[in-house]
């Protein structure tokens, strides 16, 4: 049967247009060492501002965007935010002068403060733009250590990272990154691309994602000692796969983006259709002619196995 459905299917291949697609290799879970906090500091070692904020996002899915700052949704009573006047809504743009890109930068920025530090906020409330002193304090609940989470950038270079104490620690790679082949390992630090230093996981996903498919970027990977590297790595072009073409009458392919559900018809003249296959996750189906709407001969499978 199966020799018959790939004579049906020759012609129509034959001029259906080329296509070209990356492996989709899964990237691996990290090692539980490379989530594990750089340091072991004692409690109270880590500074504390208390605000929960999100990236400064245009808030429109028709037209979103991303502006440099972190909005504040949340202030914790009488942390030295609250004490100082910030507010929910407003959106922190820099801490003593280093600009503030996402709430990783920020977390990163006033985890490596010790408490007791005067430090200065800039604030903008509306259109009006604030210059904030406050004095940061130990952190609330004693050690701060963190958690055993990170972020996965899925297109550029299909590897996790995790935010790190001087930069990002990069967690884990699919065996197709091309971290490996511009010999990164993983548990390497990244402390910048292009020259710009970055803070935290999703700062240098962004960056990575905002660089165009297929060009390649310089990340700078610190050694110990203080010895630093620079890498140049090519970004991969993300997977292509063809989701429609019709040819009328003739041939007609359907499927959803991740490849899980396709419809391919092959001479379909409404009353009358010589062949259709449908995939719907692990179930296949084969329909040859078919008329008025009634199947004539149907084979389907399941996890690989042929039935009737």
């Amino acid at each position: 049967m199966l020799r018959a459905v790939r004579l049906l299917l020759l012609p129509a291949l034959c001029i259906a247009p080329a296509c070209t697609s990356l492996p989709a290799v899964p990237i691996p879970e990290p090692l539980p060492e490379l989530l594990a906090p750089d340091d072991e500091t004692a409690d109270g070692g880590h500074g504390f501002l208390g605000v929960r904020g999100t990236e400064n996002d245009s808030g429109s899915l028709d037209s979103l965007f991303f502006d440099p700052g972190v909005r504040v949704d949340h202030v914790v009573e009488n942390s030295p935010a609250d004490s100082a006047g910030i507010r929910a809504g407003d959106v922190l743009i820099a801490l003593d002068g280093r600009e503030l890109e996402d709430p990783g930068a920020l977390d990163a920025l006033v985890r490596t403060t010790p408490p007791g530090t005067a430090v200065e906020l800039t604030v903008r409330r509306g259109d009006t733009v604030l210059e904030v002193p406050l004095t940061l304090t130990a952190a609330h609940g004693g050690r701060v250590t963190a958690e055993p989470l990170y972020r996965v950038e899925p297109v550029r270079t299909r590897a996790g990272y995790l935010t790190a104490d001087g930069g990002v620690r990069v967690v884990s790679m699919a065996a197709n990154s091309p971290l490996e082949a511009a010999d990164i390992p993983a548990g390497s630090l990244i402390t910048a691309i292009d020259d710009e230093q970055v803070r935290s996981d999703r700062e240098l996903i962004r960056r990575l994602q905002a660089r165009p498919a297929g060009s390649s970027v310089a990340l700078q990977r610190a050694h110990e000692g203080g010895r630093a590297t620079t890498h140049r790595v090519e970004l991969l072009e993300p997977p292509s796969r063809v989701t429609d073409f019709q040819l009328l009458f003739l041939y007609d392919y359907e499927s959803d983006p991740d490849g899980r559900q396709a419809d391919l018809s092959i001479l379909d003249l409404w009353f009358f259709e010589l062949f259709q296959y449908r995939r719907d996750g692990v179930e296949r189906q084969w329909v040859f002619l078919e008329l008025f709407g009634f199947e004539l001969f149907v084979f389907g499978s399941a996890h690989g196995e042929l039935g009737t």
